[in-house]
């Protein structure tokens, strides 16, 4: 009897449990296109270590600790929106996170293209950052991402505040970093409004 009691308290609340996830879904892509929910969200950022496709080792533990925020972007050479989000990577690259400033630091990695591919991207585009180039999908898989462009915001303390699914340009990367900084203790929902009001703001040029 308390078997079958403990089975069907058990079977509610992973129904509850999915409702809730389904709802807080649906919710957020009303308000927000770009969010994906993310278990990482709240949770210590994966660790990364990698080659890049310039031929240097890349640890992500190298970079916490440091005080800095890390913004990670996920892309490929065949998706088209990460082609238009590109020069603004570059530009929040080079005056920004490539300076030993307090400024957030940059994390780029390409999925599963040949290194070939992603240097002549590179060079058509004019990008002058490195790229973890994630060959077998590793680093993709342990961050759950669903598709490209993605980009995480991680806290000095090395902890997933936000994930973004879509194009980011480097006014929206500030601003939104500027707000998590001024808000440390929001949930999920406000992060979303958050984000999209920093958006909406970016995009005005304000």
């Amino acid at each position: 009897m308390n078997t079958k009691k403990n089975s069907k308290n058990g079977l509610y609340a992973a129904v509850a449990g999915l409702l809730l996830f389904t709802g807080l879904m649906i919710y957020a892509m009303n308000r927000d296109a770009s969010y994906v929910p993310s278990q990482l969200v709240g949770q210590p950022v994966p660790a990364i270590s990698a080659a890049t496709a310039q031929g240097s080792a890349f640890e992500l533990q190298s970079m916490k600790g440091q005080g800095r925020w890390i913004v990670i972007n996920f892309w490929s050479t065949t998706c088209v929106v990460c082609r238009v989000e590109a020069p603004e990577l570059e530009r929040f690259w080079r005056e920004n996170a490539s300076k030993s400033t307090a400024e957030p630091m940059f994390v780029s990695i390409n999925i599963q293209d040949e290194i070939a591919d992603i240097l002549n991207y590179q060079k058509e585009l004019s990008l002058s950052f490195p790229v973890v180039a994630d060959r077998i999908g590793k680093i993709s898989l342990d961050f759950g991402v669903y598709g490209t462009p993605e980009t995480f915001f991680i806290d000095p303390k090395g902890i997933v505040r936000h994930r973004v699914a879509g194009e980011v340009d480097r006014n929206t990367i500030l601003g939104f970093v500027d707000w998590l900084e001024k808000n440390p203790s929001i949930t999920t929902l406000q992060a979303i409004e958050g984000f999209g009001q920093v958006r909406a703001r970016s995009a005005s040029g304000g």
